[in-house]
């Protein structure tokens, strides 16, 4: 890969960090076979993450020798790259992209996660509307992790989610607040404080 690849080739890695974080938002409080598209977006943001921060260490640290990410992960292709620029600069090279993509999948990993809580508060506290629920079922996600199923109604229309059961059973009632604006926002009355920012 040349400097002038790797430019390239950067900007198609950032776009796709960033389509893995616009998916991500999308799906983030949808349930039933959507949130599988949230793990697409996880690995589109790590998968972006790691050939970015390969791309970006080819423009940071010259060398005539150009190199990839299948020279990296090679043994071969690694020794032999080791061999033609130094034992020196190819631990430099490999510490540069290994510390970049920790920086950039921790850093946009970190930074979606807070600003979909950002998203979640400004919708509970704007657009908030409390109503009083009955639990209609326990059920069960993957290998055991419980969750209270429960309908809900905005304008004559109905709406179903689940949440952590807390000490809720089948027919008790329990009071939600949820979010007018985007009906797939919804929490325990108890767990939302408004004063919290």
């Amino acid at each position: 890969m040349t400097i002038k690849q790797a430019i390239k080739y950067s900007l198609i890695y950032i776009l796709t960090i960033l389509f893995g974080a616009f998916i991500a938002f999308k799906v983030w409080w949808t349930n039933g076979d959507a949130r599988f598209l949230g793990i697409i977006a996880f690995f589109l943001i790590g998968f972006g993450s790691l050939f970015l921060s390969i791309s970006l260490t080819r423009i940071i640290i010259p060398t005539k020798t150009d190199f990839s990410f299948s020279t990296l992960s090679d043994k071969k292709k690694y020794q032999i790259l080791k061999d033609t620029v130094g034992s020196t600069k190819v631990k430099i090279i490999s510490a540069s992209y290994i510390s970049l993509f920790l920086i950039l999948f921790a850093g946009t990993a970190y930074k979606l996660v807070t600003s979909l809580n950002k998203y979640e508060k400004d919708q509970l506290k704007t657009f908030g509307r409390l109503q009083k629920v009955r639990i209609n079922d326990i059920h069960f996600k993957g290998k055991g992790t419980p969750y209270a199923l429960f309908d809900f109604y905005l304008d004559g229309k109905k709406y179903s989610n689940d949440l952590n059961p807390k000490n809720y059973s089948i027919g008790d009632s329990a009071t939600i607040i949820f979010s007018t604006n985007n009906t797939d926002i919804v929490k325990w009355e108890e767990d939302f404080d408004k004063n919290n920012e």
